[in-house]
């Protein structure tokens, strides 16, 4: 079995796509209106019909082109996402091994902060296991470091 590339070239035309996928464009110019299967709202998503850009003005879920879109509202992988699209070629190189996951990147990282945060709070309990004030200020700071990534990786 051979490995896929990915080819940008290859993806849908942005129209075409979203109309396969049931939306109706509206309006005039580059950028049009229709409905966002986000959240439900009937004409508050934008899609730029060259690119294949699209951004709801309401819920704010966005991206770059029609692979993102399959991405973000089918949930699949990049690859996946591109194979689904028709937007992968055979590399020539052996396909490597499936990886197993178990968890998507965002669902791992809420996993390790929940985690992160038991075992902070764990330790400020029990106020006697952490003596040393720097140390304890320490492990107040890693978990305002948890949350910061957190934040941002969620943003």
């Amino acid at each position: 079995m051979m490995g896929k590339r990915y080819e940008r070239d290859m993806l849908p035309n942005p129209v075409a796509f979203f109309e396969g996928e049931g939306l109706t464009l509206k309006g005039p110019g580059r950028w049009k209106t229709t409905r966002c299967v986000f959240h439900g709202g009937s004409d508050s998503m934008r899609i730029n019909t060259d690119s294949g850009a699209w951004v709801c003005m309401a819920c704010d879920q966005k991206g770059g082109d029609v692979l993102a879109y399959v991405m973000q509202w089918h949930g699949l992988e990049f690859i996946e996402a591109a194979e689904a699209l028709g937007a992968t070629v055979g590399d020539g190189k052996p396909a490597q091994p499936a990886r197993k996951t178990t968890l998507s990147p965002a669902a791992a990282l809420k996993l390790v902060q929940a985690e992160a945060w038991l075992i902070v709070c764990t330790a400020l309990a029990a106020a006697d296991a952490i003596k040393d004030p720097a140390d304890r200020e320490r492990v107040i700071e890693a978990a305002r470091t948890i949350q910061g990534v957190m934040l941002e990786a969620t943003a």
